[in-house]
């Protein structure tokens, strides 16, 4: 059986969760016997991370679709690497990997691996025809695929993303943060997420509760990790609302499991699309219950009653509710972040993961069925 020599290819400067994922992945899929390699800007997280964790990583910078110095950049690297697998993680590498396919042959084989529930436009979706194989990150972006973008159903695959459970569990301590952010012995709510407009990932409707939350629990503080373009904005409605004393903006924060176990609810609101919600799964690892919108993948990450609570997207109010409800019994707010810890490590982790994609490259390759 011909080893499997497979490329990550991602042209992304920023530390996204999509972008921790595959790196992730590529780790984990090395320690299975698998070789891998990374494509990305050499100035980038993706690249810097790649060399930390002893990946072989490669400079390319990628631009457009079409562009002739990203295309001959990731020519020379399947030329000069052996590479037999394309792993696509980004739309915009989509159709380079598809080009490298005509012109290496049928031994190249191309996955895409589909991270946002965003759809591409009309004369793009043609490179889906050409893919040996779609992963899809939940069940949403799989419909999605199928029924918007014509993707023949038996081409696409659902395979969860992974969750590294020795760093995201209930023996992590928030004592450190909530000292140093000055939350100690008070409720903590929190999320985690970027800021980037027009609304971020509902942090506005998390602010927004603060303020009904404050009447019933007045020492509640609400603690938001990230930053980004609508920072100010957000900064600027608390005062509006009174609640800038409350609310705690830490900012971006890589050691960001700490930040999410000085919490005692997590809630990821977001109110667009949300292809997994990735940060829902890590804070359930952490013994945390959540809150979470019913947009796109968000519902799959959780047991809504059991693990969390389910609510529509950009109801504040109900967002107030239901903060009040657990803060109001501790039991079942401890009960519920018990079951949650529970139910990722069964569901999410990286070994999943990993199988999952082992089994998407052996069928492409005819590895699982006896084909050379």
């Amino acid at each position: 059986m011909e080893e499997k020599r497979v490329l990550h290819v991602y042209s992304s400067w920023t530390a996204g969760g999509a972008e921790k994922l595959m790196v992730s992945l590529a780790a984990a899929l090395e320690k299975r016997g698998v070789k891998n390699f990374i494509a990305s800007p050499g100035d980038s997280y993706i690249y810097k991370k790649a060399v930390e964790l002893g990946l072989a990583a490669r400079s390319l910078v990628i631009r457009g679709s079409f562009a002739p110095g990203g295309i001959a950049g990731l020519y020379l690297i399947v030329k000069r690497d052996r590479i037999n697998i394309l792993h696509a993680h980004q739309g915009k590498v989509f159709w380079p990997c598809i080009l490298m396919k005509f012109i290496f042959g049928k031994k190249l084989k191309v996955v895409f691996h589909r991270h946002a529930q965003l759809p591409h436009r009309f004369y793009s979706r043609t490179h889906y025809l050409f893919a040996d194989g779609v992963i899809a990150i939940s069940n949403a972006v799989a419909r999605g695929l199928i029924d918007r973008e014509k993707v023949p159903e038996d081409k696409v695959k659902v395979v969860y993303n992974g969750t590294d459970f020795s760093r995201f569990n209930s023996g992590v301590s928030g004592d450190e943060v909530r000292k140093s952010w000055g939350l100690s012995d008070k409720p903590v709510i929190g999320t985690v997420a970027a800021m980037n407009r027009p609304k971020g990932k509902g942090q506005e409707y998390l602010i927004e509760a603060a303020q009904i939350v404050k009447i019933r629990f007045p020492q509640a503080k609400f603690l938001i990790v990230g930053t980004g373009e609508i920072e100010q904005d957000l900064r600027k409605l608390a005062k509006k609302l009174g609640v800038n004393h409350d609310v705690v903006f830490a900012g971006y924060q890589e050691e960001v499991e700490k930040f999410i176990a000085a919490m005692d609810i997590f809630c990821f609101l977001s109110w667009d699309t949300e292809g997994f919600g990735q940060v829902m799964v890590e804070a359930q690892g952490l013994g945390k219950p959540v809150i979470g919108t019913n947009i796109g993948g968000i519902p799959e990450t959780f047991k809504d009653g059991v693990t969390g609570i389910l609510i529509p997207s950009g109801d504040s109010e109900l967002l107030a509710q239901m903060i009040i409800r657990l803060l109001s019994d501790r039991e079942q707010l401890t009960a519920m972040g018990a079951k949650a810890a529970e139910f990722v490590r069964e569901n999410f982790s990286l070994e999943k993961m990993v199988d999952g994609v082992l089994k998407v490259y052996d069928e492409i390759t005819g590895a699982g069925n006896g084909k050379a």
